[in-house]
C-alpha cells in the first residue's frame, strides 16, 4: 500500500471563490444541442454517401466520401478548440486569483460566503494508496485506505476509529465520462448501509445520484463537479493543486458524499 503525502498548499480565498462561483460560469460542457447538430450533419453526409453507393451514381459517392471526411475532421476539431478553449478561460481566471492576498479577517463588512462551509481536500490517488483529508487549516480530518484488489474503501478519523466504508458494486467502464469514479457504490456506517451511489451515463453531463437512507433520508445529484439538493446548489468539488477539494454546506454534509469524495481520483 503506498503512502501518499499531502504537500503544503493554501488555497486563497480567491481561488476558492473563483472554484465555486466562477468556473461553473465560463468552462461549459458540450451541451445535447450542439451534440444534436453535429450528428445530424453527420447522418445527412452518411445519406448522401449511402444514396451514391446504391444508385451507383460515381459523383454523388465521390462527394459522399469528401463530405463524410470533412465532417469528421471538423468535429474532432471544432470539440478540441472547445475544450482548449475552456481550458485556457480557467487557467486564466485561476492565474488571476493565484496573485490576490486573502481577504483580512478582520474586515468585518466583507460577508463570508463560506462562513458556513466545510472544505475538505485529498490528494490525487490511485486505488491502493493510504492518504489523508484535511481540512482548510490543513488539519488532518480523516485517512484513508484502500487495495488495489479489493472492491472496500475505509475511512478513518485522525483518532484511528472508523468512520465509514465504501463498497465498490460497479467499476467505471473504459469509455465513462466519470474520471474512473466506480459507477456505483454503497456506503456502510456502523457496518449498516446508509446510502447508495450511482452513476448514470449521458452523452453530455454524467449525473451522480446519491440516495441516503440514514440517519435520515436525502438525496444529492452531482452534476459538472455541483453537488444539488433538489434544485438547490449545496456544494461543488474541484481539481486544483494537484487536489480534490470538496466545498460544501456544512448543514448539507452527509457522510455519503464523503464517501463518493475519496474514491475520486
Amino acid at each position: 500500500m503506498a503512502r501518499v503525502d499531502m504537500p503544503p498548499e493554501h488555497l486563497t480565498d480567491y481561488e476558492r471563490a473563483i472554484c465555486y462561483y466562477t468556473l461553473p460560469k465560463i468552462t461549459h460542457p458540450v451541451t445535447f444541442g450542439l451534440l444534436a447538430a453535429y450528428v445530424v450533419c453527420l447522418i445527412e453526409t452518411l445519406g448522401v454517401l449511402a444514396y451514391g453507393m446504391a444508385t451507383h451514381h460515381p459523383g454523388v459517392t465521390r462527394i459522399g466520401i469528401f463530405a463524410l471526411g470533412g465532417i469528421v475532421v471538423f468535429g474532432i476539431v471544432a470539440f478540441m478548440l472547445r475544450a482548449l478553449f475552456h481550458e485556457f478561460r480557467k487557467r486564466k481566471a485561476l492565474a488571476t486569483a493565484r496573485g490576490m492576498p486573502d481577504v483580512s479577517s478582520g474586515a468585518e463588512d466583507i460577508p463570508d460566503p463560506f462562513e458556513n462551509h466545510l472544505l475538505l481536500r485529498h490528494p490525487l490517488h490511485a486505488r491502493g494508496d493510504l492518504f489523508p483529508c484535511t481540512d482548510d487549516a490543513g488539519d488532518i480530518s480523516y485517512f484513508v485506505e484502500s487495495a488495489v484488489q479489493s472492491p472496500w474503501w475505509k475511512v478513518k478519523d485522525a483518532h484511528d476509529n472508523e468512520v465509514l466504508r465504501v463498497h465498490v458494486q460497479s467499476e467505471a467502464a473504459s469509455f465513462s465520462l466519470g474520471g474512473g469514479v466506480p459507477s456505483r457504490l454503497s456506503v456502510f456506517v456502523e457496518g449498516e448501509e446508509a446510502a447508495q451511489i450511482n452513476r448514470r451515463f449521458s452523452l453530455t453531463s454524467p449525473a451522480t445520484h446519491v440516495v441516503c437512507t440514514k440517519p435520515e433520508p436525502r438525496e444529492y445529484v452531482v452534476r459538472e463537479e455541483s453537488i444539488f439538493r433538489g434544485n438547490r446548489l449545496v456544494g461543488r468539488i474541484y481539481y486544483l493543486h494537484q487536489s480534490a477539494y470538496l466545498d460544501i454546506e456544512r448543514d448539507e454534509f452527509h457522510l455519503a458524499i464523503l464517501g463518493l469524495f475519496i474514491t475520486m481520483p
